[in-house]
Order: C-alpha cells, then sequence, then structure tokens
C-alpha cells in the first residue's frame, strides 16, 4: 500500500487529510512538527510527503532540504501546502526541489488529485529509469562479451602456437608471440581494472566521504607519474609518442585514493596517446592555484568538435569510431570524470577540430596543506 507522510500543526485539519486519505486506501502516518516529520521520512522512507511550510521552529523549508539531502528520499514526491497568498513561499519551495504546492482552502478532490498526478509521474520516472538502466547492463554486457573474447582469443591462440611449435619457432617469432600476448593481457587488465572502479563507484564504495576519511594525503606529482606508466601500458597505438612534462609545484599534496586517482589520471593521458600522431608530443603540466591543484594534459591529435565534448564524458561512447580505430568499451573520459569529481575535483575539456585537446584537472589541496 502507498504510503503517505503528512506533516501539518493544524490538528484538525490533519485529522481531515489522513482521515479523507485513508478513505482513499492510502496507508497514511500524521505528525505535528517538523523535526518529527524528518525523523519519520529519513527512517520510514514514504512514497509521498504533504508538509506545511509554516511549522514553527522546524519549518518545511527545513524538512523539504532535509529529505532531499538524504539518498533515500532525494527523489520522494515532495508537495508542499501553503496560503493562498503566499507566492514567495510557493516559488521558494519549489526552487529547493518540491514537486508540486497545494492552496489551502483545497477540496478533498483537489488533494487527491494532485496526490495520484504526483505518484503516476513518481512511477512513470521509475518506469523510465529501470528500462534505461536494463538497456545500459545489455549494452553492458555485450560489450564486455566482445572486449572479454577479443583479447582472450588472441591469448589463446598465441599459447596454442607456442605449445605447438615451440622447438621450431624462430626468436624473433617468439617475440612477436609474446608481444601479442602481453598486448591482449594488458587490454583485459584496462577492463578489469575499469569495471573494478565502475563497481565502487555505483556501490558506494567509493564515494567523497570515504576519501575524506580513509584517504591518503600524497603530492599530486607522483600521481601523474605513476599514471603516464599506467597510460603507456593502457595505450594499444603510437607508443613512441614523447611527452613533456613541467612541474611548477610538485609538491602540491592532494587527499585521494591513489590508485583511483592514478586511474583518473591514466585514462586522459591514454586518451591523449592513442589520438596522437606518431612522433608527436602531449605536455603535461601541473601548478596550484587559489586552493586547487591543476593538471593541464593537451595533445594534438585530430580533436572533438564542439557538439561532441560532452558525449565524450558518458559511459559506452566512442566519438568518431567509425573513422578511428579505436578497442575499448568508450568508458574511459566518463570514468576519469567520475573519477575525479568524488576526488571534489573538475574536469574541463577543450578542443578544436585537427590542432588537438585540452584536458584539463582541478582538484582541492589537502585541508591543511600550505601551497
Amino acid at each position: 500500500m502507498t504510503k503517505i507522510l503528512i506533516i501539518e500543526d493544524h490538528d484538525t485539519l490533519r485529522g481531515q487529510l489522513m482521515q479523507v486519505l485513508t478513505l482513499s486506501d492510502y496507508d497514511v502516518a500524521g505528525v505535528a512538527n517538523g523535526a518529527e516529520g524528518i525523523e519519520i521520512a529519513l527512517s520510514q522512507h514514504p512514497d509521498l510527503i504533504l508538509c506545511d511550510i509554516m511549522l514553527g521552529e522546524t519549518s518545511g523549508f527545513d524538512v523539504l532540504q532535509a529529505v532531499r539531502a538524504s539518498e533515500a528520499t532525494r527523489s520522494t514526491p515532495f508537495i508542499i501546502m501553503s496560503a493562498k497568498d503566499d507566492r514567495a513561499s510557493m516559488r521558494r519551495g519549489m526552487a529547493m526541489g518540491a514537486d508540486d504546492y497545494i492552496t489551502k482552502p483545497f477540496t478533498s478532490l483537489e488533494l487527491v488529485k494532485a496526490i495520484e498526478t504526483r505518484l503516476e509521474r513518481q512511477h512513470t520516472i521509475t518506469l523510465d529509469a529501470e528500462r534505461s538502466l536494463d538497456a545500459t547492463r545489455q549494452q553492458l554486457m555485450r560489450m564486455v562479451t566482445h572486449e572479454l573474447r577479443t583479447p582472450l582469443t588472441s591469448i589463446n591462440m598465441v599459447v596454442d602456437i607456442i605449445s605447438r611449435q615451440r622447438n621450431v619457432l624462430e626468436t624473433d617469432q617468439l617475440t612477436e608471440l609474446l608481444d601479442t600476448l602481453a598486448s591482449g593481457s594488458k587490454r583485459l587488465s584496462r577492463l578489469v581494472d575499469q569495471i573494478v572502479l565502475i563497481s565502487q563507484l555505483q556501490s558506494g564504495m567509493l564515494t567523497a566521504s570515504n576519501i575524506q576519511a580513509s584517504g591518503l594525503q600524497a603530492p599530486l606529482w607522483e600521481i601523474i607519474i605513476a599514471a603516464i606508466g599506467l597510460a603507456r601500458r593502457f595505450a594499444y597505438r603510437n607508443p613512441n609518442v614523447n611527452i613533456e612534462l613541467s612541474d611548477r609545484q610538485n609538491d602540491a599534496p592532494v587527499m585521494c585514493n591513489p590508485l583511483a586517482l592514478k586511474h583518473a589520471l591514466a585514462e586522459l593521458i591514454t586518451n591523449a596517446l592513442n589520438f596522437s600522431p606518431d612522433g608527436s608530443s602531449i605536455s603535461i603540466s601541473q601548478w596550484a592555484a587559489e586552493g586547487a591543484v591543476f593538471v593541464d594534459i593537451t595533445d594534438s591529435g585530430p580533436g572533438i568538435a564542439p557538439d561532441q565534448l560532452q558525449r565524450a564524458l558518458a559511459h559506452f561512447e566512442q566519438i568518431d569510431r567509425q573513422t578511428q580505430e579505436q578497442q575499448g568499451m568508450g568508458l574511459g573520459l566518463g570514468l576519469a570524470h567520475q573519477l575525479i569529481v568524488v576526488h571534489g575535483g573538475s574536469l574541463n575539456l577543450q578542443s578544436v577540430p585537427g590542432k588537438g585537446t585540452q584536458a584539463l584537472v582541478a582538484l582541492p589541496v589537502a585541508v591543511g596543506a600550505y601551497v
């Protein structure tokens, strides 16, 4: 049965509202103040909240703010009740995330209709989200299957050749086969790392609060150097691209999960390596300013069209895959973006088609550090 929480300090009106909604086959709970309303909303997770604005010490705005701040109730339909002439409060409530408002006095029919409309809308949103999630899962399974089978096929083939012809293989032939074996192994390792990090992000194991509570304070420059080595392993072409480094403040510290942040930077550097012309250079520079540490990764590749920059940060997106030879599932830039954001930072992509792409990362300096 659909659970509705009514928060109204007028006893007679609260009783009438509860009676009307109970007769409409809803499971109804009613409280007289905002503090109790917050407690019940966060502990019992009602399907809809009907809340008065003027509640005394803890107002309806305070309730709305608390409800929207909790992950468990962030999307719970919230209808505010307000006096007809209090338009400022209605506008403020809607701006804070209320789904609808109903003005006093109202009829039983108006109340029930408003609630039915919000619940139907919420049901539609939930169905759409589930369909989108199912489509994403199916796409993920198809791509993971392909990305796993491709390197596994080459690995198994090399192992079979070496097993059957190990006594007749020349040194250069064996070297070529081992290179193929190493390439497939590195590709699988990157895919596993990506899936593990995505799982940690989605399961709540890797969050901003976790990083602040149990992360490590480390000079960002050390993580950049480690990320370059990892990116060289990830890159599937143009291994001879030169990387030019500029460290204007190599002791600037950040609070981080070192493995996750290293992977994020490695994905950005890998992208630059894969799309840089043979014999060209990538510039990587770091500096600190105004409480933040910045990392600039700039390549001279084909660039990304302005209308495709945001798509590049989405999962499963590979820009111009038809014309550019690409491996992977299109997770790299999107995963890098998520990992940087969970570290309290930002990623800004700028690109000029035909000239190159710049990835600018900004991360907060570790609390208490002086730079």
